[in-house]
Formats: C-alpha cells, sequence, structure tokens
C-alpha cells in the first residue's frame, strides 16, 4: 500500500539518514496498520513532517549513522484472546512492556525500554463506527493515549509514573516471555462451541434441505472454508516474514 502520505514519509526518513532497510520495513507497518483501520494516516499519525520528525527521535532530527536509536531497548509481539488481553496486558504492562500498536494481525507490537523501564497500565474500550474520537477525548484528561486497534476494540495505555512516581521504575525487569500467544480455557470452549454449532448447522440443512441442493451447499460450504484458511495462512506467513527480517 502506497500513498502520498507515506511515500513523502519515507523520503524524510531517509533524508534524516534512516537506513533504507529501517524505512521500508517501518512504512510496510504503518500502511498495514492503517489498512487494518481503515482510517486516513493523518488522522491516525498527524501531519508528515511532525510524525516523521518524532519517529527520528535523537537530537537535532538526524539519524546518528550508528546503531538505531534505543538500541538496547528490547521489542516483543504477542496477542492473547478478548477473555484476556485486559489481564495479559495489565501483567506486561508491569514488566516494563509498552505497548505501541497493534498489527494487521492482531499482535500486540511491545517496546521495554533497555535503561529505565516503566510501568504501565492498559484499558480496553469497546468502539462504534464514528466514536473513537469522541472515546479519546473522554480518557484525555485521565491521561490515556491510543495505543491500537482492533476490531471494535479501542486500547489505551498510561504510564504508572504518575501515580507511583520513582517506584515505576523497574530495576530489574524479568526476561522477556517466551511464549507469543496466551489463549485461555474459555477461548477454547468457545471455539469448541462454535464447531458444535457449525457441525449442527450443516447436519441440520443436510437432513432437511432438498436432495439436489445438499450437494452443492456442501461443495460450497468446504471450498469457503477452504479459502478462508488459505487466506488467513498466507495472511500469517506475511506477517512472519515481515517480522523476521
Amino acid at each position: 500500500m502506497t500513498t502520498p502520505y507515506f511515500e513523502d514519509l519515507a523520503e524524510r526518513l531517509r533524508g534524516s539518514g534512516v537506513p533504507a532497510d529501517e524505512v521500508a520495513g517501518t512504512v510496510d507497518d504503518l500502511a498495514a496498520y492503517i489498512a487494518e483501520s481503515g482510517s486516513a494516516p493523518e488522522e491516525e499519525f498527524g501531519p508528515v513532517e511532525e510524525f516523521a520528525a518524532r519517529l527520528v527521535p535523537s537530537e537535532g532530527g538526524a539519524w546518528d549513522g550508528g546503531s538505531p536509536p534505543d538500541a538496547s531497548a528490547q521489542t516483543w509481539r504477542w496477542t492473547a484472546d478478548a477473555f484476556q488481553d485486559r489481564k495479559m496486558l495489565n501483567r506486561f504492562g508491569d514488566e516494563g512492556w509498552e505497548v505501541e500498536r497493534v498489527d494487521s494481525v492482531g499482535r500486540f507490537v511491545c517496546r521495554r525500554d533497555g535503561e529505565r523501564p516503566q510501568r504501565w497500565e492498559y484499558r480496553r474500550e469497546t468502539v462504534l463506527p464514528g466514536r473513537r474520537k469522541a472515546v479519546e477525548g473522554r480518557l484525555a484528561p485521565d491521561g490515556w493515549e491510543p495505543c491500537g486497534t482492533w476490531v471494535q476494540f479501542e486500547y489505551f495505555k498510561r504510564a504508572k509514573a504518575a501515580s507511583l512516581g520513582p517506584d515505576a521504575e523497574l530495576q530489574a525487569p524479568p526476561d522477556m516471555p517466551a511464549k507469543r500467544f496466551f489463549w485461555s480455557k474459555r477461548f477454547y470452549t468457545f471455539v469448541a462451541c462454535y464447531a458444535v454449532f457449525i457441525i449442527a448447522v450443516c447436519g441440520g440443512w443436510l437432513a432437511f434441505a432438498p436432495e439436489d441442493s445438499r450437494t452443492g451447499f456442501l461443495v460450497g460450504f468446504l471450498l469457503g472454508a477452504a479459502i478462508a484458511a488459505v487466506l488467513m495462512t498466507m495472511r500469517l506467513w506475511r506477517e512472519h516474514r515481515r517480522t523476521a527480517s
């Protein structure tokens, strides 16, 4: 996905000395996020010149030519089901993980400062179409800022330094978790019940539908399921290659 906004952003980042591979990876991730959210990049990130300056944090607004900024920082992507995402977010927030965004396959993209990691807290809001700005405005006075969107969920973060002061800084943060997927028992139960429901519907249709329509329905159902599985597999594989490169 290329737009004048991202083309301008890439040009500004390259002009600031950001390595070409870093520019490509950053722009690809941001474009994927915008494609998933369905919003305009100006709405999500603000004016391109200001956003480019925020992405190049070294003094003078230029890449230092050596290691990338925050070289000691850790990055981690993980996901959880909707039954326990808030619990896991706050657990990892207490371990110093700051969510930067939610990527196109629903993973939380996190960063932890390698020198002075801080505690974070999170909340999730269900946002109806066109109500995002209203929700952001309601939460902003209490220090909450948006950090990601997934389907109808909007995630917000807040640094605990405002309430804990110096105690918000972690002196000995735990190691990065080895897991990347956190599914609850309720999630597996939901999937199992949904599968039983689908099987029951298909069984009922095959039992009572006219003889000449059963074969077409079954073939169409299986073909649709196969196409959905292939598309999801391709999407996950593409995301895996992007993050591994």
